[in-house]
């Protein structure tokens, strides 16, 4: 049954975060009964935990009792890519997932929904990569997501759990996605330097298409007790487009300048085919959601 159609207990980690704050808000004005997660205090935030701490799996229980069982768990407590060592990335994406895993066993929820990501697959022979093809990605950040997902599979036997691989995603309030930095520049009328001469191909999602299909998720009766699920754009964009687009939708001058310097990543977009099947995912257009974009940073 979807979350829409029955009133549920939700606990979300990472509550705090530019994900996390968009879910509790949906799922609260949806009028379930949500717990927010985090290890920062915010006004989305009900349970201040550490989840990488030693302390965090008895502070889980307790909270299983003080509280009541959740219904549905959404783990979003991240570390995202960017600064940090291999120590950094095993304590936020791996010790919170271990604690999470090792708390639920005993008393399982009905479902958990798992936010990874695109970048767990290896370096893909062909576009648009699937589901079923290998993950191996490298980072640090990529690594630790993938061993997340595995933890979270081995409590398939006691419950239902649903892994979501993101892409990029994008949003009033985000610092770190790359359209995020297109943006930053074209609201000042910078002119905008696209490496491998805007011909990389990106795969990027406004957060609200995001908070919409987990939303779908929520409570949703899966064939099997583990699923994954990519979400993207669902086609080929180049940076190119994206740029041009935004520019458009931000009114701004920025001149967009091509160069032949190679850009750090590799082109990467996901089939969406087995979520528009699933969940009936069907994200809004590039042109769309750079206008939903712009309309919120004009606010």
């Amino acid at each position: 049954m979807s979350a829409t159609e029955e009133k549920l207990t939700i606990w979300i980690t990472g509550s705090a975060g530019f994900l996390g704050t968009r879910l509790v808000n949906n799922f609260r004005a949806a009028g379930h009964s949500v717990l927010g997660i985090s290890r920062r205090e915010s006004a989305t935030t009900s349970v201040t935990i550490d989840l990488s701490a030693s302390h965090a799996v008895e502070r889980l229980r307790t909270l299983s009792h003080d509280a009541g069982l959740p219904a549905i768990v959404i783990h979003c407590a991240s570390k995202q890519p960017g600064s940090g060592d291999w120590f950094d990335f095993v304590r936020s994406n791996v010790r919170t997932t271990l604690s999470l895993a090792e708390a639920l066993r005993d008393q399982p929820p009905q479902q958990i929904i798992y936010t990874s990501t695109q970048s767990v697959y290896a370096r893909p022979a062909r576009l648009p990569v699937k589901e079923i093809d290998p993950a191996g990605g490298a980072t640090p950040y990529s690594a630790t997501k993938r061993w997340g997902e595995q933890i979270l599979q081995a409590l398939a036997d006691v419950t239902r759990v649903t892994v979501l691989r993101l892409p990029s995603l994008y949003g009033a309030g985000q610092a770190d996605s790359f359209v995020d930095g297109l943006a930053r520049q074209a609201l000042r009328d910078e002119p905008i330097e696209l490496f491998s001469r805007g011909e990389l191909i990106r795969d990027a999602l406004h957060v609200t298409d995001v908070v919409e299909a987990i939303a779908t998720c929520a409570g949703k009766l899966f064939e099997r007790s583990f699923a994954v699920l990519n979400l993207g754009c669902g086609r080929r964009i180049k940076t190119f487009e994206y740029a041009t687009t935004l520019v458009k939708a931000l009114q701004s001058q920025s001149e967009i300048i091509p160069i032949d310097r190679l850009a750090s990543q590799t082109d990467l977009y996901a089939d969406i085919e087995q979520a528009r099947r699933i969940i009936g995912f069907a994200p809004k257009s590039l042109e769309e959601s750079l206008r939903v974009y712009a309309n919120e940073l004009s606010a």
